[in-house]
């Protein structure tokens, strides 16, 4: 096998399920040396999926730690001192306590970076807030409009790009030498449906990919607004939001149980949120901690304070990253056509007649 670009560059991956895996996916197949470290058995959530887990795993290497423990956390930082990247995907108050946090990882491996991905940021108004897939969806106004509305594969191969980019880039640093890594629409759109192409492949059954439980999807409320829940594995979650909306009863169902009686669990569910005031629900979920937000349309999520936080300039989305804690600014703004043209070409030593004359001529525009 030919080596990738990233090839000789180590990243250690502590986080789980499908954001954080998935980046290191895409870096192990781009050459790079991926160790991910799982809890204990029964390891990953997505393993309770097998075509998830398969779909996001290959091309890595997996060691199993539980860094809540001293020795295994020492163990974590021998890891992580070796390489060069450390992917984090844990809440900042869980990360802080376990000792992982990408500040206390950057003070003690100044020469190791972190990429971090978690649910609302490192910082803000919504650091501490739980979340799965589908509330980003509805706070972001991704579940406010007809099919097709927001350009997902469009998108997508646009992330996938920007990464074949970096690695291009990379890979010069390292050997000088360049490379053509191409992506295509189509691969975007297959990537989006790895799991369930995964599990045909493999001839797996249609469990082994997620099948929503009840309490993961949009409910209605009694002021004729939307809630969307998220309580997916995690039996606390699920707990929570029984004791939250006083449905003990439903309380300790497992995970597949929520799963098989769906329809039915999901009915006394939802008669029960649009029996009990508004308000009240909304309230009582954000104090049990459950993964719960509305369902926002474009105009009101833009008057939000996550969003606000992610403006610059003003009148600007900023960049969908921070670099040591500061959001990238906007240095230009959008640009009329042609606005440096003459600066460039300037620069490459075109003097004025030359470019007065390329512009009259129709080949250039200033």
């Amino acid at each position: 096998m030919t080596a990738g670009p990233l090839d000789g560059v180590r990243v250690v991956n502590l986080s789980e399920t499908v954001p954080g895996p998935l980046a290191a996916l895409l870096l192990a197949d781009l050459g790079a040396d991926v160790i991910t470290v799982e809890r204990p058995p029964p390891g990953d959530p997505a393993r309770r999926f097998p075509a998830v887990f398969a779909a996001l795993s290959r091309n890595q290497r997996s060691v199993s730690l539980d860094i809540a423990h001293p020795r295994g956390r020492e163990l974590f930082y021998r890891l992580a001192g070796a390489a060069d990247l450390v992917i984090a995907g844990q809440r900042p108050g869980t990360a802080r306590k376990l000792g992982v946090h990408p500040d206390q990882l950057r003070a003690r491996f100044p020469g190791t970076s972190v990429v971090s991905v978690s649910s609302f940021g490192l910082t803000g108004p919504g650091a501490s807030r739980p979340g799965h897939d589908l509330v980003f969806q509805a706070i972001a106004g991704l579940l406010d409009g007809p099919p097709g509305a927001v350009p997902v594969v469009d998108m997508v191969s646009g992330f996938l790009t920007a990464l074949g980019a970096l690695a291009a880039i990379a890979g010069r640093v390292r050997d000088g030498r360049a490379r053509t890594i191409e992506t295509a629409m189509f691969d975007g759109a297959l990537a989006l449906n790895t799991f369930a192409l995964t599990r045909e492949l493999a001839g797996l059954p249609a469990d082994a990919t997620p099948v929503p439980p009840a309490g993961y999807g949009v409910y209605g409320l009694g002021d004729g607004a939307r809630v969307c829940l998220a309580v997916s594995y995690e039996a606390h979650h699920w707990r929570s939001l029984c004791e939250a909306v006083s449905l003990p009863e439903l309380a300790f169902l497992s995970f597949d149980e929520r799963v098989t009686r769906r329809d039915e669990v999901d009915g006394r569910l939802a008669e029960r949120l649009r029996e009990l005031p508004a308000e009240e629900v909304r309230k009582q979920l954000a104090a049990a901690g459950v993964p719960a937000e509305p369902v926002l349309g474009p105009a009101e999520v833009v008057r939000t304070a996550e969003f606000a936080e992610r403006i610059v300039g003003g009148r600007h989305l900023a960049a969908p990253f921070r670099i040591d804690g500061q959001r990238a600014g906007v240095a230009r703004g959008v640009p009329r056509i042609g606005r440096d043209t003459a600066t460039v070409f300037g620069e490459l030593g075109l003097g004025p007649a030359n470019l007065a004359r390329l512009a009259d001529e129709g080949v250039i525009t200033r």
